[in-house]
């Protein structure tokens, strides 16, 4: 009986992955790179960390033209990246949502991961509008190199609690974990 869970499961993600992929086949990457300062966000004080400027001629031709599966920033970091992921909802999805509870649980499994995997590993935080700009967002991506926050309101058609799972289908990532439970 678990084992059918699981092969169901894996059939979700991979399905989800794929509609993704091909959702996603109309902006470019390359000319957004050129055009934007990748490491700030309008609404937050610091900027982030330099990242080394990609090779458009090291991006297959089938990353060239998707959207973001998760922001520019974490684009920028290149192929090859190393996922931990996370889903992050608001009230709306989590009836048990505590704004601060969320806050410092989240400072804690940042730290926690930083020590258990030291190195490269980055952690992806899947969220919608309920978490906000200036109060979680920005305090965190300014303090920690390793943590991207990934907007989900333009792929809202995905369940909440699949999106820790779209890493799998993003083509620059080579290793990625998935926690199951919810902040």
């Amino acid at each position: 009986m678990m084992h059918c869970y699981w092969i169901r499961l894996l059939f979700v993600c991979l399905v989800v992955s794929f509609i993704l992929f091909y959702l996603t086949l109309s902006k470019s990457l390359i000319s957004t790179y050129f055009n934007n300062d990748y490491r700030r966000r309008p609404q937050c004080a610091c900027s982030r960390p330099d990242l080394p400027q990609l090779a458009v001629n090291s991006i297959p031709s089938m990353i060239k033209s998707q959207y973001y599966l998760c922001n520019q920033y974490a684009n920028q970091r290149g192929p090859h990246q190393r996922i931990i992921s996370i889903s992050l909802f608001g009230p709306k999805e989590n009836k048990l949502f505590q704004y601060n509870k969320s806050f410092i649980l989240l400072n804690q499994l940042i730290n926690d991961i930083n020590i258990i995997y030291p190195n490269n590993f980055t952690l992806r935080i899947h969220h919608d509008d309920a978490i906000s700009l200036s109060d979680m967002i920005c305090p965190i991506e300014c303090r920690y190199s390793n943590v991207d926050f990934c907007n989900m309101n333009s792929k809202l058609f995905i369940p909440p609690k699949i999106w820790r799972f779209i890493p799998a289908g993003d083509p620059f990532v080579d290793i990625s974990m998935y926690f199951i439970d919810e902040l």
